[in-house]
C-alpha cells in the first residue's frame, strides 16, 4: 500500500478553500458581508497554524493576516494604475500616429 506524497487533513475548513469561496462569492456579497468571510478565514488560518483564539500568538496571527490582505489590495490596485496608464499612453501613441499620416 502506498501512502499518498501530501498528508490529507480534514480538520476544518482550507485557507485555500475559504480564499476561493471568498473570490467566487466576491460579487454577490456586500462589504460587511466580506469582511465576515475574510475574518472567517483569518480565524481558520490562525487556528490552522496552532493560535489560540484570545492568545497573544492569535492576536499577531490576525494582525498579520489583515496587514497581508491590505498589501494585496493595494499591489492589486498599484497593477490596476499601471495598466490603465499604460493603455492610455498605448492610445495617446496611436492617436499621434494617425495625427502624423495625415
Amino acid at each position: 500500500m502506498t501512502t499518498p506524497f501530501f498528508p490529507v487533513r480534514r480538520a476544518g475548513p482550507s485557507l485555500a478553500g475559504a480564499m476561493a469561496l471568498t473570490i467566487i462569492l466576491g460579487g454577490c456579497v456586500s462589504p460587511d458581508q466580506q469582511r465576515q468571510a475574510d475574518l472567517y478565514a483569518d480565524q481558520g488560518t490562525c487556528a490552522q497554524m496552532g493560535a489560540q483564539y484570545g492568545s497573544p500568538a492569535h492576536t499577531n496571527c490576525m494582525l498579520q493576516q489583515q496587514r497581508r490582505r491590505d498589501e494585496e489590495h493595494t499591489r492589486f490596485m498599484q497593477e490596476a494604475y499601471l495598466a490603465s496608464e499604460m493603455a492610455r499612453n498605448a492610445q495617446e501613441m496611436r492617436d499621434r500616429q494617425e495625427d502624423r499620416a495625415r
